[in-house]
């Protein structure tokens, strides 16, 4: 444990060095020089636009930088190396080995200049040839020149390790366009086997074992050129690859970015790794970077129902993808939308899934008509419905009326002439009340239509609401007097003191109300209380001034209204399931609802069946003033 321990502090100490070197400048210089003179395929943002061959000279030019750069420093060390053997060990400065470095460094920043201009970048070929001449053809032609002007001097003999590193350096250091390495090494070799055999040199002079020397260079060159040429189509193959791949994701991105439908990858834990700018502008936002960037989790920051995503992930790790899943999103602006997804799972190798991927479309229109449609059928199913009560109330309400109205009239007409004329009177005082109750069952109907369509007339007008209300309790007290018993009472008129209104000595303060609209309340509830009381029932009537507004109350002891029957109370046509024998068309408390609600008021009612029922109307009231005279006030009073 002691020795692993001692490792690893030893590594992290070894890497604590290294990022520190890193820091300093020249150690950054070297490092960036290094790391441009690697030109990649990846490096380049468009290779579909590029060709090999335009990629391998911009390789070409990055490493003979290199190379240049190299040598030229070799050159210099060598340099140097004289200077310090002339001045510490007295050997000769100015010699032949002198003027060989001096024209490799005058050629070498010649070359290095030229490669900088447009000519140079243009013809590659020819500046790896004068590097090439640089580091091997200076040497050979300064001795032929030597053995030129002194025959006496035997022609040297050729390095074997000096050209061998010439060439194995140019293979390392520009390892593509093998036809430039053998060139070089047919040039470097030509020269000195040629020229020289030419002027009548001895190329080879007091080497042992010529065959040998030739064999090493020719095995020498076979492998730098073998290497160069596999470099040269492995890189080619990468580079085509690293093109295909580069095409088909600007297909697929091209196809990603410009789907009419939204696209999107995410996560198991629920957060996006790319959408596109469809899905983007879908939600709300203005770019897919500004979407992945705000939505981290896609369950609490899309979703309006949470469960809806867990219900997402349930199916697709059963069915391995979902289709038409239909869920309410959040908008960027915090409004809700309707989407439509097709998702499945990518999974690895091992059947784990990594991704979620699929297309999202807003039905958010979809859905508003869909919901408009399923309100027309259920309006046209209730229009139905309606019409078949209808039909059904007038073949009943009608035909009893009709018939008591015919059978008058025959009588009439048959022993009309025999009877007296209060026999007579009686049975048109009956056709009379017959066609009453007719036109007050057309009326109700007329008010429903009214209702129906929006054009319930509405015309407000001051009313004194307490002789109203007592005068409408009187009429219909006469009709039940010998049934129930109707008790009226007023409460809380004190508080129309408090009302900020200027009121003379004779003036008083009135509701302003529709008093066509307020009868048909009124009548119908109490009509209702009394036909549904028993014999000797009560019924009270109540009425509250409020500040803003009068409240009614009807309470009747009679048979009640079954639970079930409440939700429906105030349909057209529809009638509580214990009312029995008791006659009546389901019309009155439609009208009554449609009323209260043209006069912008509220109805419920409280009912238990068997003990009697209690509806309360609110209505509100503009109250305004009005001169009365003193004894019209009294009487009031």
């Amino acid at each position: 444990m002691d020795k692993l321990h001692f490792s690893q502090r030893g590594q992290q100490m070894i890497r604590k060095w290294l990022m520190l070197l890193q820091r300093l400048s020249p150690i950054r210089g070297l490092l960036t020089f290094l790391r441009n003179a690697n030109a990649y395929p990846e490096n380049y943002g468009n290779l579909a636009a590029l060709s090999y061959e335009a990629w391998r000279n911009r390789f070409l030019l990055a490493r003979l930088k290199l190379a240049f750069g190299l040598v030229l420093w070799a050159y210099l060390t060598s340099f140097v190396l004289n200077l310090v053997r002339f001045f510490y060990a007295g050997e000769i400065f100015f010699d032949k080995h002198l003027i060989i470095q001096l024209i490799g460094l005058f050629s070498l920043c010649t070359g290095m200049g030229v490669l900088q201009t447009n000519w140079g970048r243009r013809h590659l070929g020819l500046i790896f040839l004068g590097l090439s001449w640089s580091l091997e053809m200076n040497e050979q032609i300064i001795e032929t020149i030597v053995e030129v002007l002194r025959p006496d001097s035997p022609l040297v003999s050729p390095e074997l390790l000096g050209w061998g590193s010439t060439f194995f350096t140019q293979a390392t250091l520009i390892p593509v366009c093998w036809p430039l390495h053998l060139l070089s090494q047919m040039i470097t070799l030509g020269y000195y086997f040629g020229i020289n055999r030419i002027f009548g040199f001895d190329t080879i002079p007091n080497y042992d074992e010529p065959l040998r020397l030739i064999l090493m260079l020719f095995w020498v060159c076979l492998i730098c050129d073998l290497s160069v040429y596999l470099y040269e189509r492995l890189q080619r193959a990468e580079f085509n690859a690293r093109q295909q791949l580069e095409i088909a994701e600007a297909k697929y991105r091209s196809i990603f970015e410009n789907a009419v439908e939204g696209l999107f990858q995410s996560t198991p834990e629920g957060r996006f790794l790319d959408v596109n700018k469809t899905l983007a502008r879908m939600c709300g936002y203005q770019s897919p970077q500004e979407m992945m960037a705000k939505v981290t989790d896609i369950k609490s920051q899309m979703y309006v129902d949470p469960q809806r995503r867990t219900e997402f992930i349930r199916l697709i790790e059963e069915q391995g993808c979902v289709l038409a899943f239909e869920s309410q999103v959040y908008h960027a602006d915090s409004n809700i939308i309707w989407i439509s997804e097709n998702a499945r799972a990518v999974k690895d190798a091992t059947g784990n899934i990594i991704v979620y991927e699929g297309d999202v479309e807003e039905i958010t229109e979809r859905k508003r008509a869909e919901a408009e449609m399923r309100k027309a059928l259920q309006k046209e199913k209730e229009l139905n419905l309606l019409k078949s009560r209808f039909v059904s109330m007038i073949s009943h309400e009608f035909r009893t009326p009709l018939t008591t109205i015919m059978a008058s009239t025959e009588a009439l007409e048959y022993y009309g002439n025999r009877w007296t004329e209060e026999k007579k009177d009686k049975y048109f005082s009956r056709i009379q009340v017959t066609i009453q109750h007719l036109t007050d069952l057309l009326n109700d109907v007329l008010i429903i239509g009214q209702s129906e369509a929006h054009k319930l007339p509405y015309n407000p007008a001051i009313i004194d609401l307490d002789s109203f209300c007592e005068n409408l309790v009187e009429e219909i007290q006469l009709t039940a007097v010998d049934k129930c018993n109707i008790s009226w009472s007023i409460h809380g008129k004190n508080i129309l003191n408090g009302l900020n209104f200027t009121a003379s000595e004779n003036s008083q303060l009135l509701p302003l109300t529709d008093e066509r609209l307020l009868r048909h309340i009124l009548i119908n509830l109490l009509s209702n209380a009394v036909k549904y009381s028993p014999k000797g029932g009560q019924i009270e009537v109540k009425l509250f001034y409020q500040t803003t507004q009068v409240v009614f109350t009807i309470k009747d002891e009679g048979i009640g209204i079954p639970v079930e029957d409440q939700k429906h109370l105030f349909e057209s046509f529809h009638r509580a399931r214990n009312v029995g024998t008791i006659p009546g068309t389901g019309l009155g408390l439609a009208i009554v609802k449609r009323s209260v609600d043209r006069l912008g008021g509220t109805i419920t009612v409280h009912s238990e069946v068997g003990k009697g029922t209690i509806f309360t109307i609110a209505l509100p009231l503009e109250f305004q003033e009005r001169e009365q005279d003193e004894a019209d006030f009294s009487d009031r009073r």
